[in-house]
């Protein structure tokens, strides 16, 4: 089923660690097609691995799982399909990173 990305909103919050720089910079949530929103977005510094750069991501909010998937953490709210995924990232990440250069913290 191809059809296009709904119109997205994001609000952004930065989050600044009393104890020193923290991994996590920031939180999101994002208003879809005006009508639906999810909160609890985490922006994230990675680290640098082998095969890619280092730089923020976001997370999706997630619960910790019960029995015997207690060690495992699922997303409970989500984007669909690969191409919503990338939009609402690009939408977060764009809304963070003007956040941060307003706040000269990029």
């Amino acid at each position: 089923m191809d059809h296009a990305v709904p119109p997205l909103q994001t609000t952004v919050k930065l989050y600044r660690d009393a104890g020193g720089p923290s991994e996590l910079l920031g939180f999101a949530e994002i208003v879809i097609a005006g009508s639906f929103v999810i909160k609890g977005i985490r922006i994230i510094m990675g680290k640098p691995k082998e095969d890619k750069p280092g730089g923020p991501f976001i997370s999706f909010p997630a619960q910790k799982g019960r029995g015997a998937a207690a060690d495992k953490w699922f997303e409970v709210a989500h984007p669909v399909t690969a191409e919503e995924r990338k939009a609402v990232q690009e939408c977060v990440l764009s809304a963070y990173a003007k956040a941060a250069a307003s706040t000269g913290r990029a």
